[in-house]
C-alpha cells in the first residue's frame, strides 16, 4: 500500500474519538495529539525503507523486516502498555493504544496485495489476499495500475471528507456560538426595551 496509509490513520483516530468517553475527549487527552499518534502508528512500521534503501540496499523485501511482523509489535507494545496502567498513566496509554491500533491497521492494510507473516515465528507462510502480477518494468506501476489501488483512493477520498468535514465544524463552532449570543442579546435588549417604555395604567 502506497497512499492509503495515513489516511487509514486518519480515519481511525477519528473513530477512536467518537467511542471515547466525554470526560476523556474534553478534558483527559489533546485531541490533535491523539490523532497525531493514530498517523504516526499508521506509518511506523514502514519507517524500515531508510534501512531497505540505505543499508540493506534492496536486497530483502522490506515486509520480512521485524518492523512488519506483528509477534515482534505484541511483545514491544504489551509492556508498555502494561508499566502505562501500574503507573496509571491514563492519558499516556489512550496514545498507545491508538498508535497500536494503527500500527495492526497498517500490517492488515499490507496483507492485501502484500506479504505479511501473521504466524511468525510459528509459521513462516506469508499471508495476503490478492496477487499483483509483474506487468511493467517500474514495480510501482504494478500497484498502482491494479484493481486494489481503489482501496487506497477511497480511503483517501474519505479521509480528506473527514478532514474537511472537522475543519468547517470547528469554524462554525465559534460563529454559532456568537450568532446565539447576540440573539439572545437582542432578545433580552427588546424585552427589557418593551417593558421600559409600558405606560402604567
Amino acid at each position: 500500500m502506497f497512499i492509503g496509509h495515513i489516511p487509514a490513520g486518519y480515519i481511525s483516530s477519528r473513530a477512536a474519538l467518537r467511542v471515547l468517553p466525554r470526560h476523556h475527549r474534553a478534558d483527559r487527552i489533546h485531541l490533535k495529539f491523539f490523532v497525531f499518534w493514530g498517523i504516526l502508528g499508521s506509518i511506523f512500521p514502514d519507517l524500515d525503507m531508510f534501512y531497505f534503501y540505505l543499508i540493506d540496499n534492496r536486497q530483502h523485501l522490506h515486509h520480512g523486516y521485524w518492523t512488519h511482523l506483528p509477534f515482534y509489535w505484541l511483545w514491544i507494545l504489551l509492556p508498555i502498555f502494561v508499566i502505562l496502567s501500574a503507573f496509571r498513566k491514563t492519558v499516556w496509554r489512550l496514545y498507545l493504544a491508538v498508535f497500536s491500533i494503527n500500527i495492526f491497521i497498517h500490517l492488515f492494510l499490507d496483507t492485501i496485495v502484500g506479504k505479511i507473516r501473521w504466524l511468525y515465528p510459528f509459521s513462516a507462510q506469508d499471508f495476503f489476499f490478492f496477487h499483483v502480477p509483474a506487468r511493467y518494468n517500474w514495480w510501482i506501476w504494478n500497484f498502482v495500475f491494479h484493481w486494489t489501488f481503489l482501496f487506497e483512493i477511497a480511503l483517501t477520498l474519505i479521509a480528506v471528507f473527514l478532514f474537511i468535514g472537522n475543519i468547517a465544524k470547528t469554524q462554525q463552532n465559534p460563529l454559532d456560538r456568537q450568532r446565539r449570543y447576540l440573539s439572545v442579546k437582542w432578545a433580552f435588549h427588546r424585552c427589557i426595551c418593551r417593558f421600559s417604555t409600558r405606560r402604567p395604567e
